[in-house]
């Protein structure tokens, strides 16, 4: 049982004894007081008023109302009988059972039974009694305000239950709310760890994929042109050593760019051109390896996200390292190509061809990449030698990697 039922039955049980107790104190003023019953005898006057306290109980008691059926009872038994014994009588019965019935009116009124209740009570039944008896004027004034006040004060009782209902009804609304806020915080907790979980694997996969590209393409360069160092000791050493300094730029280079990687910074993020960037790729790889190759650019130059670039970028360094490592490549040709909604970059070499394309991790990474800017990548072997590798992105991508 909640505590507004308890308050509820509390106030149930005082008003049951306070109407027991009426009763009660009715019965022994008219049993001291014979004259006022004007000739009744004090038998019938008991049975009248038991029948006034007991019948209206059937309808409500503790733990039990009716509130359509006892006002109706009140009136027919309890009003009935006062207009009875006024009229015929001369018997004033209002301070023994209509006041203590006033107040039971008010304490279980409703707003459907208030439009006939009240009103019969607190005007009905005092002006049948002015009109029977000694029509007295202020009499009726003080009958009229004293069923007023009794019918006021369980009509406060009344509503003091009904506030702490709707207060205990508003607190059960908030407990509820509060507790399913409880739990979809735990649910978003569970979500925001989840979504932890997949950055930090996607940032893993990303620091993987640059690292992967960055070591791929120098160290490529690098064992290429250790490879040709090998063949210049004994025969060129000026020309072997000119070469070792080269390469050991690079293979600084390329720790530079791993050192970047691992700090989560963009080794294109600056204010040169992409193209010339790629271009300067081109160069290098071709200076370190030996590689023939060509840089062209197609279209106007516009600006592009750190994102594209560092993908472009990276698929430059994967392709003509695969062509080099894999196909044995002498010859590469790369161009960039500015068109109206996307950016393409083709790569073409002659090395050998591949009757089945497997990609491999870098490839993987690769295409990651472009489909995470909303972009294509397409990997075929040529029509006359070698491999064409084309990526394409639109110029607005979506940013998923940094």
């Amino acid at each position: 049982m909640s505590k507004i039922d308890k308050d509820w039955h509390g106030i149930d049980w005082f008003i049951f004894f306070l109407r027991l107790f009426w009763y009660v104190n009715g019965l022994i003023y008219f049993y001291l007081e014979p004259e006022k019953l004007s000739g009744l005898p004090y038998t019938y006057f008991v049975a009248i008023l038991t029948l006034c306290y007991v019948g209206p109980q059937v309808f409500w008691r503790p733990n039990y109302v009716n509130r359509t059926f006892y006002p109706v009872a009140e009136l027919v038994l309890t009003g009935g009988s006062t207009i009875i014994l006024s009229v015929f009588f001369h018997i004033h019965l209002t301070n023994s059972t209509i006041l203590m019935s006033a107040l039971m009116i008010g304490y279980l009124v409703t707003k459907k039974t208030s439009l006939w209740t009240i009103p019969t009570f607190a005007i009905l039944i005092p002006t049948t009694r002015y009109w029977a008896m000694e029509k007295d004027l202020f009499d009726f004034f003080m009958q009229y305000i004293d069923v007023l006040i009794f019918c006021s004060i369980g009509l406060g009782f009344n509503l003091l239950m009904q506030s702490k209902k709707r207060t205990s009804r508003l607190l059960d609304e908030n407990l509820q709310q509060y507790k399913l806020i409880q739990k979809q915080n735990q649910v978003l907790e569970q979500y925001a760890e989840q979504i932890e979980q997949v950055t930090l694997l996607e940032e893993r996969n990303r620091m993987a994929r640059d690292l992967h590209d960055t070591i791929g393409h120098h160290f490529t360069s690098v064992t290429v042109g250790l490879d040709a160092v090998s063949y210049l000791i004994d025969a060129n050493p000026e020309k072997a050593k000119e070469k070792i300094n080269t390469l050991a730029r690079v293979a600084r280079e390329g720790l530079d760019e791993i050192r970047n990687s691992i700090h989560q910074i963009a080794p294109s993020e600056n204010d040169e051109p992409l193209s010339k960037h790629l271009h300067k790729i081109t160069k290098v790889f071709s200076e370190n390896t030996g590689t023939l190759t060509q840089f062209g650019l197609e279209g106007k130059e516009d600006l592009v996200s750190p994102q594209i670039r560092l993908t472009l970028v990276r698929c430059l360094q994967e392709a003509i390292t695969n062509a080099k490592r894999h196909g044995n490549a002498s010859e590469v040709n790369v161009l960039l190509q500015y068109r109206e909604d996307v950016i393409c970059l083709r790569i073409e070499n002659n090395g050998e061809k591949m009757e089945t394309i497997h990609p491999g991790f870098g490839l993987i990474a690769m295409q990651d990449r472009i489909e995470a800017l909303r972009g294509t990548l397409e990997i075929k072997n040529n029509e006359g030698k070698g491999m064409v590798l084309t990526c394409m992105i639109p110029k607005v991508g979506s940013v998923n990697h940094g």
